[in-house]
């Protein structure tokens, strides 16, 4: 009697269990954009009580409905799932191959787990998800005509953009954001052609919308090739005495080997720096405000050009090896450094290897850099005229003596500053494209 009566209530007890009526459970977006080149999307399905029996997906859309995944699951009545939770899985909607318009269509999912609720055939989940189908790609056409732009330079393009989430220009893999001009989307985009970039880039401007369409429109452009010099650097003995054995303190790094800690000065600190200063002129004012050419540090001798490859020696060995982003510009100890144009400072501090250093905003992703100040005279968030002090020369970072290091960076790349000097250049390459479209 006793062990039927245990019989029963273990049978009981299973009898319970295997008929759970909880409903499986599905992870999986609320909504999917689909565009042209279609979209996947990821789903997940577990049962914590039986495990997942059977997975369905499907696509209802305007034309009917079609089956995209039928997944029976291991696992029987009696033990149901060994594993409760499904690996995820991947659905590919491609909305040319399963012939969609433009417009709404629903992803439904169901599952169904091992119970033996509902007279063996288990509990159901189901869900209808909205897939929002757009193969529209955005509109572009180009204003601007034919324009010149050096290797190492900067350009600008005015186009008309619409439907576009984000729009600019291309220049081989680069992107250069684009800024509006005021009306029906009429747009600037200043672009530059890095020193390091391939031969003849391609350049175009690109246009995307919030679910991937894409259009590419290409303009009349002339790149004019050019070389940079290759420029030995002899440290001294004193050099890595004085300047890289202070630095590397400042920097935490390991000053035993002084030919060691100057490679990794130059090379991972250089890195991070460079990194850090792409970080901050990525926040950029869409209008601009700088006006006319820029200004070259008053009564200054140029020490070193824009783009030189620079060949670090000791005792005539080469031991590392850099690229000199900038001009160097010297005059007397202490020089009154001032901002090259009108513009809101976005950086105010020491950074490395260029010592004190100020970073400009000039509006339209154009920034100029101030390096090596023996001290800072403004404050972040700042505006600052043309012509304003910003602070001293000086020798800080890893400068060998008194001297500014001055840089131009168009959309984070840096650009020659010799043009943005040139009065000339700015007026007809930049600012003209700045102004409203004639009318006849």
């Amino acid at each position: 009697m006793i062990a039927v009566l245990a019989i029963a209530i273990v049978a009981g007890a299973t009898l319970l269990l295997r008929c759970e009526g909880d409903p499986p459970t599905l992870s999986a977006p609320e909504e999917v954009q689909v565009g042209r080149d279609g979209s996947r999307v990821r789903l997940q399905a577990a049962d914590e009580g039986s495990g997942v029996r059977h997975l369905r997906v499907s696509l209802r859309h305007a034309g009917g409905e079609v089956e995209l995944l039928d997944a029976p699951q291991d696992g029987n009545l009696a033990r149901g799932a060994i594993i409760r939770e499904v690996e995820p899985v991947e659905i590919e909607i491609d909305p040319k191959e399963l012939g969609l318009a433009d417009g709404t269509a629903f992803l439904v999912v169901e599952i169904v787990d091992w119970s033996w609720a509902s007279l063996l055939t288990g509990n159901t989940a189901g869900r209808e998800i909205p897939i929002v189908v757009d193969t529209t790609p955005p509109r572009v056409s180009v204003e601007s005509g034919l324009t010149y732009v050096r290797r190492g330079g900067a350009g600008a393009v005015v186009y008309r953009v619409k439907d576009a989430d984000r729009h600019g220009v291309i220049v081989g893999e680069d992107f250069f954001p684009g800024h509006p001009l005021g009306d029906e989307g009429r747009s600037i985009a200043i672009f530059a052609v890095p020193r390091n970039a391939p031969a003849d880039p391609p350049v175009r401007v690109r246009a995307e919308d919030a679910v991937g369409n894409r259009t590419d429109s290409r303009w009349a452009v002339r790149q004019q090739a050019r070389t940079f010099d290759d420029v030995p650097i002899r440290l001294s003995q004193g050099f890595l005495e004085g300047k890289v054995a202070s630095l590397a303190g400042e920097l935490g790094i390991d000053s035993s080997d002084l030919v060691l800690a100057f490679q990794q000065i130059n090379r991972d600190e250089r890195a991070r720096n460079e990194a850090r200063i792409r970080e901050i002129v990525s926040t950029t004012s869409p209008t601009p405000y700088f006006e006319g050419g820029f200004l070259q540090m008053r009564n200054s001798a140029v020490t070193s050009r824009f783009a030189e490859h620079r060949s670090y020696l000791l005792d005539g060995v080469q031991i590392s090896d850099a690229i000199h982003y900038g001009y160097d510009l010297a005059s007397t100890a202490g020089a009154p450094i001032e901002a090259s144009n009108t513009g809101v400072v976005l950086f105010a501090d020491t950074l490395g290897i260029y010592g004190g250093c100020v970073i400009v905003d000039h509006g339209l992703g154009i920034a100029t850099l101030y390096a090596h100040l023996a001290s800072i005279d403004v404050n972040v968030d700042q505006r600052v005229e043309r012509g304003q002090t910003l602070g001293r020369s000086g020798a800080t970072g890893l400068a060998g003596g008194d001297h500014l290091h001055f840089a131009v960076l168009v959309g984070g790349t840096y650009v020659d500053p010799v043009e943005w000097w040139d009065a000339k250049w700015v007026r007809e390459r930049i600012e003209a494209r700045l102004r409203p479209p004639t009318t006849e």
